[in-house]
């Protein structure tokens, strides 16, 4: 049995124009807004050594955190993730989520990274595409894009309680637009040369060249392997969504602020979507009274169906009709077969005898599968089944017609196979069933039966 983990990340966006403006500012820039590539707060924990060892996939969360780890449950680690793990740096993938406080990891655990309090990190770099209207003819300026900092370790390159982590200058590019022509845009450290007012946020500049517009679209993307580390909050409350305020800033050739505006983003977990996958495999059988492809006189495997009188089929009976000394009589059946076994499956048969009145039979046609010659020869006493589709053995079965396709009785001390197919899961997978019979002159009259069990086998 599989599990099937599925995770979305909820983006939240907070629009923010027309906020009271600082003695600084002349005007608001509008329709600001900051769209992050995913909302996922970071990953700061430690390890729980009870439940985390060297050589095993296991790891545990210490919980309460420790001194300045934040994260205490698996809340926000999901399938796939790449975390990494102790004093030196080893990267693990994230393989299940086992409870709040426990996943699986590969490869398994190095000796050096199942200490206490190890650190655990996951650091999430969304890219940051920054979107708003101006509201002044700027000519020759720059903006100005201020993210939010942690106040005592805001470039460590660890996730940060108060806000986004600033490890090196990541790439910063604005769109050129009518009355604007970007520079390549750099990034400076909160309290780094120029980045000092406010305090607490780094800054993200680009300057442009041109005159300048009113209600001009600006786009300003900040991204790359050097994006900022999203925060990982020590009191979040979980499935809801951490707010960090961030400024936008238009600047004149001297540096000067002339218009300015704040916004907030929004960072929370993932949605974890679980469903379980059972080992499953269907069998179907249908006759002519259900599926139209095996009516009488339609064709399988180049043979065609009889229609004498009462010769038809349903899902559970086959009836030939009457038999004929001048000619075999044949009717189908169609089994169709469904697995999500990765070894694939097989169709067998067995019977309860041969088909029989009382003492008198039809004898059944040698196993294993021989060629038609007895069931093609009029007068002569015979009765078989032959399976044609995607799976079946052509080697074993024969195809094409009376002269190729091969026929076997089911002898019940002999399971007969009809399809074994070792590939992989399948899908709705048809195998034909035709039977055919032949009477000699001195087959005794009466009406005869037997029962076939068909068996759906699947390897998992």
């Amino acid at each position: 049995m599989k599990s099937l983990v599925v995770y979305g990340s909820l983006v939240l966006c907070f629009c923010a124009a027309l906020l009271n403006p600082s003695s600084l500012e002349s005007a608001n820039l509008t329709s600001t807004k900051d769209t992050l590539s995913t909302s996922r707060l970071s990953v700061f924990g430690t390890v729980d050594p009870t439940g985390t060892a060297a050589g095993s996939s296991n790891v545990k969360l210490i919980t309460p955190a420790y001194l300045t780890a934040n994260t205490i449950t698996t809340s926000n680690i999901k399938v796939g993730d790449v975390l990494s793990i102790g004093d030196s740096v080893d990267y693990y993938t994230v393989i299940t989520i086992v409870d709040t406080l426990n996943f699986t990891v590969s490869p398994v655990i190095l000796a050096t990274d199942d200490d206490a309090n190890d650190p655990i990190y996951l650091r999430m770099r969304p890219s940051h595409t920054v979107t708003f209207t101006t509201a002044s003819a700027i000519a020759g300026g720059s903006f100005r894009i201020m993210l939010p900092a942690d106040t005592t370790t805001p470039s460590d390159g660890i996730p940060d309680d108060g806000g986004f982590d600033f490890t090196a200058s990541p790439t910063v590019t604005g769109t050129d637009t009518t009355g604007y022509t970007f520079s390549a845009g750099t990034g400076t450290v909160a309290g780094g040369v120029g980045c000092t007012s406010p305090a607490n946020y780094h800054c993200y500049d680009v300057a442009y060249t041109g005159a300048g517009a009113i209600g001009a679209s600006i786009t300003i993307v900040i991204s790359g392997a050097n994006a900022p580390i999203a925060p990982s909050p020590a009191d979040t409350t979980e499935s809801t969504a951490e707010t960090y305020a961030y400024l936008v800033q238009n600047k004149n050739s001297g540096g000067t602020v002339v218009d300015s505006t704040k916004g907030k983003i929004a960072l929370i977990e993932p949605v974890r979507v679980t469903a379980t996958v059972d080992p499953t495999i269907s069998m179907v059988i249908c006759g002519a009274s259900t599926c139209t492809d095996v009516e009488p006189t339609d064709t399988i495997d180049s043979e065609v169906l009889s229609n004498n009188t009462g010769a038809t089929s349903t899902g559970t009976s086959v009836a030939l009709g009457t038999l004929d000394l001048l000619a075999a009589r044949l009717q189908a059946q169609k089994i169709t077969i469904a697995t999500n076994g990765a070894g694939g499956y097989a169709l067998t048969a067995v019977d309860d005898g041969n088909l029989r009145r009382s003492t008198d039979t039809i004898d059944d046609n040698v196993t294993p599968p021989t060629g038609p010659a007895v069931l093609n020869t009029v007068g002569t006493e015979a009765y078989g089944i032959h399976p044609s589709g995607t799976h079946v053995n052509t080697t074993t079965w024969g195809t094409g017609g009376a002269a190729a396709n091969k026929y076997s009785g089911t002898d019940a001390t002999n399971i007969l196979t009809l399809v074994t197919y070792a590939t992989g899961p399948t899908v709705g997978v048809d195998t034909y069933v035709t039977y055919k019979a032949n009477i000699s002159p001195i087959t005794p009259q009466g009406d005869y039966a037997h029962t076939i069990t068909y068996i759906g086998t699947a390897t998992f």
